[in-house]
C-alpha cells in the first residue's frame, strides 16, 4: 500500500534556503542549537526543544504535527545534565510522539503516540 499525497499551503509555512519548510506555527526554542540539514518538513504544533542542548535533524525527514523532539537528560545529585541529539536522513515522526533519545538512526519510521526515551 502506498502513502498518498499531502498538499500543505505555502503561506503556513517558512522555506529556508537549504530547502527545509518549517510551519509557522511550531515552536523552536533555542533556534540557534537547531540544525536542519535539508529538505526537513516540520508541521504545525511541533516542539523542538534546542535550548536544552543541540538538535541535528537530517535530510529529507518528516515531523507530523504535535510531535516533540527534546534532547535526552541524566539526573546527577548536583543537577540535571542534557546531552545532545541527532536524527538520521529520511525519518518520518508521526503525529503526537515524544522524542527524547540520543540518536534516531537513518531510514527510521516512527509511528503514531509513541514516546521514545533515553534510558542510561
Amino acid at each position: 500500500m502506498e502513502a498518498e499525497d499531502i498538499f500543505y499551503n505555502k503561506q503556513e509555512y517558512i522555506e529556508t534556503a537549504s530547502g527545509n519548510k518549517v510551519s509557522r506555527q511550531s515552536v523552536l526554542c533555542g533556534s540557534q542549537n537547531i540544525v536542519l540539514n535539508g529538505k526537513t518538513i516540520i508541521q504545525s504544533e511541533c516542539v523542538i526543544r534546542g535550548d536544552l542542548a543541540n538538535v541535528r535533524i537530517g535530510r529529507h525527514c518528516v515531523i507530523s504535527k504535535r510531535a516533540v523532539i527534546r534532547p535526552p537528560f541524566k539526573k546527577f545529585s548536583k543537577g540535571v545534565a542534557f546531552f545532545p541529539l541527532h536524527i538520521g536522513d529520511h525519518v518520518f515522526i508521526d503525529e503526537d510522539t515524544v522524542v527524547n533519545a540520543a540518536h534516531v538512526g537513518s531510514y527510521v519510521y516512527i509511528g503514531k503516540n509513541c514516546v521514545i526515551k533515553f534510558y542510561s
